[in-house]
C-alpha cells in the first residue's frame, strides 16, 4: 500500500475529519460543562431570598433595591443553565462525530487493506513465482 493510496482515499479522508471534530467538540463540551456546573454550584447556595422573606414591609425603594440583587442572580443562574444546556449538545454531537469518524476511518482501512490485496494476488496470478530446482 502507497501513502497516495491512504490520502487519496476520501472516505478516510471524511473519516479523519469527523474524528478530529468529536474529539475536539466533546473535549470542549466537557470543559465547559464542568465550568458552568461548578458556577451554578456556587450560585445556588446564596441564601438572598431567603433574607428577602424575612421582612415584612418593604417601600417601593427598598423593594426594587432587594428585589434587584436578587433577579440579577437568577437571571445569571438561568444563563448559566442555558450554557450548560448548549455544551451538552456540543458534547453529545461530539460523541456522534467521534463514533460517526471511528466507523468511517475503520471502513476505509478494511476498503484499503482489502484493495491492496486483491492488486498484490492479481500481480501474483498474471506474473508466478518460478520454481526453482
Amino acid at each position: 500500500m502507497k501513502v497516495r493510496d491512504i490520502y487519496s482515499s476520501y472516505l478516510l479522508v471524511a473519516g479523519l475529519t469527523f474524528l478530529l471534530l468529536g474529539i475536539g467538540n466533546w473535549i470542549a463540551g466537557a470543559v465547559q460543562i464542568s465550568k458552568y456546573q461548578s458556577l451554578l454550584h456556587k450560585m445556588a447556595h446564596t441564601g438572598l431570598e431567603d433574607s428577602y422573606r424575612s421582612f415584612q414591609e418593604l417601600d417601593q425603594q427598598k423593594n426594587e433595591e432587594v428585589l434587584r440583587r436578587i433577579n440579577e442572580d437568577r437571571e445569571r443562574y438561568n444563563t448559566a443553565r442555558v450554557k450548560i444546556d448548549f455544551f451538552y449538545v456540543v458534547l453529545s454531537g461530539g460523541r456522534l462525530l467521534f463514533l460517526l469518524g471511528a466507523l468511517l476511518t475503520f471502513l476505509a482501512l478494511i476498503r484499503l487493506i482489502r484493495q491492496d490485496t486483491l492488486m498484490k494476488i492479481r500481480r501474483l496470478a498474471t506474473h508466478p513465482l518460478r520454481d526453482q530446482r
